[in-house]
This record gives structure tokens, sequence and C-alpha cells, in this order.
């Protein structure tokens, strides 16, 4: 004869199971607070946004390279130098590729934007490093075909 009983303890203990990886995943993301964060900023860098904010996300020094040429990436963000911006709302599509070193101090993203009727295609490389604070900071921008 079968009984309900006698399944109810292996019922229990694979929703269980199934239960901890959903828990790590958040709880890891909670970890990788700061990580998540300098991503969304690199986002609202290239929608033009919160400008104020994404200057506190620069390190001081920090350099675009775009080009042939080199400018404090600060200044660029701030729209101190008129000749060329990272914000432009004619590319859509972003998809990126976002790395850590193993003491999760230092990453690098790599991100693909595309205009709408996808004849054009930009790929952004970010470098970023912890401070002292324990913040993460844009050290480096490297954004390629920026002649529009």
């Amino acid at each position: 004869m079968f009984r309900t009983r006698n399944l109810l303890a292996p019922l229990l203990l694979s929703a269980l199971l199934c239960m901890v990886p959903i828990a790590n995943n958040a709880s890891s993301q909670d970890e990788h607070e700061e990580f998540w964060k300098i991503i969304r900023m690199v986002q609202e860098i290239l929608a033009g946004k919160n400008v104020e904010q994404a200057k506190a996300t620069i390190a001081k020094g920090a350099h675009l390279v775009h080009g042939a040429k080199s400018d404090y990436l600060g200044d660029v963000v701030a729209g101190e130098i008129k000749t060329y911006s990272l914000a432009d709302t004619s590319f859509h599509g972003i998809e990126i590729e976002a790395r850590t070193n193993p003491a999760e101090d230092m990453g690098l993203l790599v991100l693909k934007t595309r205009k709408s009727d996808t004849t054009k295609v930009r790929y952004h490389t970010v470098v970023f490093m912890k401070d002292s604070t324990g913040q993460f900071k844009i050290i480096s921008w490297h954004a390629g075909d920026c002649d529009q």
C-alpha cells in the first residue's frame, strides 16, 4: 500500500535543495553590490544620465582613449571637453561582458553598442579598481570607432 507520509520527507528535502541556489544567488548579488553599481554607472554614462554621480565613480587621473586622442575621462563625462562625448542615445542594444580578478578588487567591462539600424557598432573597454575605501572607481576607458 502506498502512503503519502513516506513521500513527505523526500519532497521537503527536494524543495529545500531547490531553494538553496536561489538564496545563494540573492546573497551573491548583495555581496557584489559595488560591482553591479559600477556596471549601472557605466550604462548611465553611455546614456548621458546622472553626470554628478558618474563623476564620483571616476578615479582622479582616469583617461579616455578614443581614436588617436586621450582626454581626462572626468572632463569628457562632465561635458567640459566639447569635441567628444561618450553619451550617445543613437546607440542601442548594449551587450556586456564583465569580469573581476580573483581578489575582486579590479575588473574589466567590455561593452558592445550598435545603432538601431545595426549598421554601426561601437566597443568600449572599461577598467575599474577598488580605491582605499573599497569603492570601485573607473581608472581607464577605451572607446572604439568614435567618429560619428
